[in-house]
């Protein structure tokens, strides 16, 4: 269950992707100035995200991975990013 998110921080808004949540963490997907990264935000962060598709604009999760793979190809991304993704795909 990966789904794309409007994630409200400190510091600006940033489109997310967000993967399965555990226990205590919620693993995200992000671009940040170094690339693509992984961050693990507590559960109680979910209360600052919200849901970017609308009807009008609806896009599949598996675009949006394809625009993050190239994202990651062109600026750099972790190798926690890349099996991110990896499972991603395989999930959707």
């Amino acid at each position: 269950m990966y789904e794309l998110k409007q994630y409200r921080t400190d510091h600006g808004t940033k489109t997310v992707l967000v993967g399965k949540p555990g226990r205590k963490l919620v693993p995200i997907l992000m671009v940040d100035g170094t690339g693509l990264t992984v961050r693990k935000v507590p559960l109680t962060d979910q209360r600052y995200m919200r849901d970017v598709r609308e009807e009008k604009k609806r896009r599949s999760t598996s675009a949006v991975i394809r625009q993050y793979r190239g994202i990651g190809r062109r600026l750099g991304m972790t190798k926690a990013a890349k099996s991110f993704l990896a499972e991603a795909t395989k999930a959707v």
